[in-house]
């Protein structure tokens, strides 16, 4: 290969949202590179193993694979089939007094309101019908607008004319009204006024800390709106785990033409007028690109890659504050007989386990089984479960009393698990960054990213001409979808040339 070659583009980073861009350049005809510093590819879709037990440590289950969904979209756009497993229930959800399955129905969701909140089954169904309205209203809203949020002055200029002077947009006037009020709401006042009582609350901010990694009281009621329509997009789990749809993805880029170069990592981008042309590698080759795009993780891009230009070329609005992690992820791999799984525990629950403080942070638990029934060397069918919470970066790690805490909350839906388990093996956050391509297994950071309607992420210019970035730029990497989203919206701005 010539030294010459200048690459259509170069992705930098082969996560979900990297190969996602790749594949979808490469079907698009342009000449695509792809770099990923690690021997594998994935990013969060990996798995690890201990002692001959695989736990699927990172992505669990993948959101909008339904249709309408970004996944199903891209599967659609590639021209490839995602074997899974719809997971209905999307989530269960095991409080201190009560017991609770989410289905992607809302009918589905009545027999299990009323069986355990009877006295909150009218708030419930007020509240769900607001917030279905709502969402409806947003994406009918977002319909009628530039892609959210906008990319160059003249899409920002029709947005705030849409959005402010509503003189030029009277047909807005009506939706505009709702949904900005909503976004101005706190979640809070919301469940207040349709009378939900604590127990219920916290199975909503469950839900809401799980999939978007913020409490109630940081929500809007839009963001809640959107949020949790996520659970009634098409949730499922892929059977053979989730490395196989970064291995799926690989194979689109390289049968279209595409370059997977792997342990080969990106030392800083390269700018000449300005705009940026192409990356240097850490072993010192200069790979030329009329486009760069990053999928790693912010605080590499903004600290490490970034060009820093003197005076006022500097680009000091690229990264908006300390990229810190404010919460990273304590997970604890448990392998135990799968006779002693109940038949009735679904793919995903959340376990709350004190009533009185919010369900956030230690005090959530998630449970995951993905990978079920493989067979040990003795021919017992063996299940293995991952055990987490989302905890303060600044939390104090004691490892035999977060795998105590973890086995005790895991006790509330499979008790004498303690008693029966055959492995178990505790993933520090350093482990987990290694796996994941994380600092310290990192899933949510100090800044929060801007607010366009209620949808966080998808704010893909970083501040350089030539540069775009996927992935957890500015949302934490939690779902899927939204990577996705934004994978392919970098793939249809580059391909529009703008």
């Amino acid at each position: 290969m010539s030294a010459e070659r200048v690459w259509d583009v170069v992705v930098v980073g082969g996560g979900i949202g990297g190969l996602a861009t790749a594949a979808l350049l490469a079907k698009a005809g342009r000449a695509v590179l792809l770099l990923e510093r690690s021997p594998r590819l994935g990013g969060a879709c990996g798995d690890a193993t201990q002692d001959r037990h695989t736990y699927d440590i990172g992505v669990g289950v993948v959101t909008g694979a339904g249709p309408g969904g970004a996944v199903a979209a891209l599967c659609e756009r590639l021209g490839i089939s995602l074997p899974t497993i719809p997971c209905d229930p999307s989530v269960q959800l095991a409080l201190p007094l009560h017991r609770l399955s989410l289905s992607q129905t809302l009918d589905g969701w009545w027999p299990e309101i009323h069986r355990e909140f009877p006295e909150d089954e009218t708030g419930w169904h007020s509240f769900c019908a607001d917030l279905a309205s709502l969402a409806r209203d947003r994406d009918e809203l977002a319909q009628r607008l530039p892609p959210l949020p906008p990319d160059g002055w003249r899409e920002r200029l029709r947005c705030w004319s849409i959005l402010t002077l509503r003189r030029f947009a009277p047909a807005t006037g009506s939706l505009l009204r709702r949904v900005r009020r909503a976004a101005e709401t706190p979640l809070p006042k919301t469940l207040a006024e349709h009378g939900l009582t604590a127990a219920s609350r916290q199975a909503l901010e469950a839900c809401l800390w799980y999939l978007l990694l913020r409490g109630a009281d940081e929500c809007s009621t839009l963001e809640a709106a959107l949020a949790l329509q996520r659970l009634r997009e098409g949730v499922v789990t892929i059977p053979p785990g989730p490395a196989a749809l970064p291995d799926l993805l690989a194979r689109q880029v390289r049968a279209h033409g595409g370059e997977i170069r792997l342990q080969t990592a990106a030392a800083r981008c390269n700018a000449k007028r300005g705009r940026i042309v192409g990356v240097t590698t850490t072993a010192g080759d200069t790979i030329r690109a009329h486009w760069v795009v990053s999928d790693v993780p912010p605080a590499i891009l903004a600290d490490d890659l970034l060009p820093n230009p003197p005076g006022r070329l500097r680009r000091r609005h690229t990264a908006h504050g300390s990229w810190r992690p404010r919460c990273i992820a304590q997970v604890l791999g448990v392998a135990i007989p799968e006779a002693y799984v109940p038949s009735e525990l679904g793919r995903h629950c959340l376990i709350v386990r004190d009533a009185g403080r919010p369900a956030r942070d230690e005090n959530l638990v998630f449970v995951r089984q993905i990978s079920k029934g493989r067979e040990e060397e003795s021919g017992e069918a063996i299940a293995h479960l991952s055990v987490g919470r989302f905890v303060p970066a600044s939390a104090p790690v004691d490892e035999r009393a977060v795998t105590q805490a973890l086995l005790e909350a895991l006790d509330r839906i499979i008790p004498g698990v303690e008693a029966v388990t055959i492995h178990r093996w505790f993933l520090p956050a350093s482990v987990l960054g290694e796996v994941w391509g994380r600092p310290w297994g990192a899933v949510r950071y100090e800044p929060d990213s801007r607010t366009w309607l209620g949808r966080r992420g998808h704010a893909h210019d970083v501040g350089w001409p030539g540069l775009l970035a996927v992935g957890e730029w500015t949302y934490p990497g939690r779902l899927v979808s939204d990577v996705v989203e934004g994978a392919m919206r970098v793939t249809d701005r580059i391909t529009a040339g703008k």
